[in-house]
């Protein structure tokens, strides 16, 4: 095993485990917040000790995302992604940011934020009951969430995982003569990543608003899609490190400046 693999994979994953124990926390919250009735029906539902299952699901995102990171990384780097920043930290040389591409990642943020908060202020809230109902405020542990499971979690199971999987099957199959391989399959890549990053945040809506009307699925699809396109696209075209930042900085900017702003 690559041990500079092994240790990136290890910082990766110990940032994950950390998350872990805001993740159960936050999505109780909210559902005690919107659909308190189920929350209660919920809660006696857990066979273990919240705190017990906290830990549980710490060590799981841990192990998973360990195993995805590997997996990733070696994946990356025979297909040509980046992963430019880790690899000079952990062998201990300069650690050089493109301030352009470091630039773009933190305008992709914004606008992802401006995006989300500004569909469900402007046009979802009319349209669905529900967002209505419940203004969103600043939370702390929805920052967390965002910062830690979203930024690196979610980067490390679709970017670094899945997306670097496709190329290199794409490279297998459509560019065995070992020339380039036509930007055509990163954009397919691209999409098909946003689009089940999307689908992984329909089980939360469905929780979150109790059905799954096309509505809601369109409103999920178009909010975290757009996200997931623009991540791919840093990840493809800057690195690794610069999508995990957009990322981040969507959520600091959703919790620290458009919901003050739009509520």
């Amino acid at each position: 095993m690559n041990k500079l693999d092994f240790k990136i994979s290890l910082f990766l994953s110990f940032i994950c485990f950390i998350s872990g124990f805001f993740v159960l926390p936050y999505q109780l919250d909210i559902l005690q917040r919107t659909l308190p009735n189920q929350y209660d029906e919920f809660i006696g539902t857990i066979p273990l000790p919240i705190n017990l299952l906290i830990l549980v699901t710490s060590f799981q995102l841990f192990f998973i995302s360990f195993g995805l990171s590997l997996i990733g990384i070696k994946l990356a780097r025979k297909t040509g992604f980046s992963l430019n920043i880790f690899t000079s930290l952990f062998n201990k040389e300069k650690v050089s940011l493109n301030k352009k591409s470091v630039l773009l990642s933190v305008i992709f943020g914004v606008f992802i934020a401006l995006i989300i908060s500004g569909a469900d202020r402007f046009y979802y809230q009319y349209q669905i009951p529900l967002i209505r109902e419940n203004t969103p405020e600043f939370s702390f542990l929805a920052l967390l969430v965002g910062v830690l499971y979203g930024g690196f979690f979610e980067e490390i199971l679709l970017r670094l995982f899945f997306m670097s999987l496709l190329i290199w099957i794409f490279q297998k199959i459509f560019n065995r003569n070992k020339s380039s391989l036509n930007n055509k399959y990163y954009w397919i890549a691209i999409v098909i990543s946003a689009a089940l990053f999307a689908a992984g945040h329909l089980p939360a809506t469905e929780m979150l608003f109790g059905e799954l009307s096309t509505n809601l699925i369109v409103r999920c699809f178009l909010l975290n899609g757009t996200g997931g396109l623009l991540f791919g696209y840093l990840y493809w075209k800057k690195g690794f490190e610069y999508a995990v930042l957009a990322h981040m900085v969507s959520h600091i900017s959703l919790q620290l400046l458009f919901i003050p702003l739009f509520y």
